[in-house]
């Protein structure tokens, strides 16, 4: 549900209304727009690196998918499939071919021309084994990729996989050249409608339009994104004019700006998990009962009041969106002295933990979680570490006890299904949940696997969730045709507009 906000009194009385605007600033009284406007967005996240075939993050997603780079079908602010570098395809009734009709006269931002050799040989590198594409688990049901003639490729899985066109979508789905000579971890090389323009470390990355990118051209002249972490001077840059839209803030932000004539606050719909992960392959969290003492050591309701109550609490990785939802907040219901008895029946009373996490979230959460645990006893360090320290030592070599890291991608649940995942959550169930769930052959049947993955991981405590953040952006008068929903994986941005 998409809600926009007029006044502060709103927000200060816990209580969103829905607005009668089904978009911002898409009625007849939005104002006139230049398409060529430079549309600046603050953002939270800077990518560690541009290369998408290698580089993971919700920064680099949010900056690259549909907007530099593209795969043969593209995904809508509304999960919906669309045709993008192919024109339309075709399942064979067993599920297991796929036959794509790639377009022609797509162009690369190098200016050479993307043939289906360039196809068929991203999803190739993609789907091989020991690939490092940071999503190339989601491609282990490829058994081949091939170019039948100059206009057709086909793919074909060992196995149905229900979502594997959701799959194509993603960076493992990104079609780059076969040659190129471009440096992808500071320059870019897709098909999207824009190409980079200039990135300067720490403060700034630019996209300019792609003169001749094959689809529609943006509505705009181009989109900066300013990396402004501080709430207070990112408020300021909006009021300024310095950037146009803050895509996500806090309730504090939003309710300082929600009462201005000049500014659009609105609320869209998030998927996304601030998960505290476990080790599960170390001790003390093969145990079970540890697992779920520190779940219920934590008191949600009072975490989510903390960093300003734009949050839902969830129990377990799932959120009221998803067709797979399951309500269980009840797993692991905050409770102290239950989580004492916990650990002393599992004999860990006096427990020593290292809390690692990136830089980039704020310091007030791994606190909070310090200070929970230890009242039932839990010595927690907390090692704070730059994001791409922390995408070197815990997501990729698994050195680590505990985590925490916003998780942004709805197929999340399904890593559970896959024991060499950071997590190193090895459970024959959850497996086998997952891969029917893969296989099978309608969305009601997935759905329905998929609950069952969600109510087990939460009874097994597989990690902790602690909230799920809720998107809110806030906008100028002037700005239309903004995402507002699940903006953290999914950003395009050019249909956004502006008056110059």
């Amino acid at each position: 549900m998409r809600r926009t906000f007029a006044s502060t009194a709103l927000i200060l009385g816990g209580v969103l209304l829905a607005g009668c605007a089904s978009s911002p600033a898409t009625g007849t009284d939005a104002p006139e727009s230049s398409e060529s406007a430079i549309i600046d967005i603050r953002v939270g996240l800077e990518p560690t690196s541009l290369d998408v075939t290698t580089t993971s993050g919700a920064g680099l997603v949010q900056v690259m998918r549909g907007n530099v780079y593209e795969g043969l079908v593209g995904l809508s602010e509304d999960l919906e499939i669309l045709p993008a570098l192919a024109s339309d395809w075709e399942i064979s009734d067993d599920g297991l071919t796929y036959t794509f009709t790639v377009r022609e006269g797509v162009t690369f931002h190098d200016g050479t021309p993307m043939t289906v050799a360039d196809v068929a040989a991203s999803l190739q590198a993609s789907s091989a084994e020991g690939s490092t594409n940071p999503d190339a688990k989601r491609m282990g049901s490829v058994a081949s990729v091939e170019a039948t003639d100059d206009t057709t490729v086909v793919v074909t899985l060992s196995e149905r996989d229900i979502n594997f066109l959701e799959s194509l979508t993603t960076s493992a789905g990104y079609v780059v050249p076969v040659e190129s000579s471009v440096d992808l971890a500071s320059a870019t090389n897709g098909t999207g409608p824009y190409t980079l323009g200039q990135w300067n470390r720490g403060a700034t990355l630019s996209l300019e339009p792609f003169a001749d990118y094959w689809g529609e051209a943006p509505l705009n002249g181009g989109v900066v994104y300013h990396y402004i972490a501080d709430e207070t001077t990112a408020a300021s840059a909006l009021r300024s004019g310095e950037v146009d839209i803050l895509a996500g803030v806090s309730a504090e932000t939003a309710e300082l700006l929600g009462g201005d004539a000049e500014f659009q606050v609105v609320e869209g719909d998030s998927t996304s998990w601030m998960t505290l992960g476990f080790n599960n392959a170390v001790a003390p969290f093969d145990d079970q009962r540890v697992r779920q003492a520190l779940r219920q050591a934590i008191d949600k309701q009072e975490l989510i009041e903390v960093i300003g109550g734009q949050a839902l609490e969830v129990g377990t990785i799932t959120v009221p969106t998803d067709a797979w939802h399951v309500d269980a907040t009840g797993s692991a219901p905050y409770d102290q002295a239950a989580a004492k008895e916990l650990l002393a029946e599992a004999g860990q009373e006096d427990l020593s933990l290292t809390l690692t996490v990136a830089n980039t979230y704020d310091t007030i959460i791994t606190e909070f979680i310090a200070a929970e645990l230890a009242e039932v006893g839990v010595d927690v360090t907390i090692d704070t570490v730059e994001f791409a320290t922390w995408l070197e030592d815990v997501y990729t070599n698994k050195d680590y006890e505990l985590t925490m890291v916003l998780h942004v991608d709805p197929a999340t649940i399904t890593y559970y299904g896959n024991p060499a995942y950071y997590w190193n959550y090895d459970n024959a169930e959850a497996q086998t949940l997952v891969t029917e769930a893969r296989q099978s052959a309608t969305p009601e049947e997935r759905d329905e696997k998929l609950r069952a993955v969600a109510e087990l991981v939460a009874a097994d405590s597989a990690s902790d969730w602690l909230y799920s953040p809720q998107t809110v952006i806030v906008a100028g008068e002037d700005v239309a045709g903004f995402p507002v929903d699940r903006i953290s994986n999914n950003f395009r941005v050019s249909g956004i507009t502006a008056a110059e």
